[in-house]
């Protein structure tokens, strides 16, 4: 005996309704980027994914200052200009 289901405002057979499996999924899709391979300024090597890069900079004990978040860098300016404003020699001019 046939069992009948409301799909998309039409009553279909269930045996015919559209597999929800072709529904997006609940997992999130990989970032794709592309990574120009360059030679590290610290160790002298060549950098070709971020993996090696994150690594590169952790054993040099340096960092990126664009991985810095927005509010770190902009505290950071605020306290250079304050700096400059009471004649005191910035570190890194």
């Amino acid at each position: 005996m046939p069992t009948y289901v409301l799909h998309r405002g039409r009553i279909i057979d269930k045996r015919h309704r559209p597999s929800d499996a072709l529904a997006k999924s609940t997992h999130p899709a990989p970032t794709v980027r592309s990574f120009d391979a360059y030679q590290s300024p610290a160790s002298g090597e060549l950098v070709s994914s971020p993996r090696q890069r994150e690594r590169d900079l952790h054993q040099s004990g340096s960092y990126d200052p664009r991985d810095t978040p927005e509010t770190f860098r902009k505290a950071q300016h605020a306290r250079r200009q304050q700096q400059r404003s009471c004649g005191e020699p910035s570190r890194h001019s």
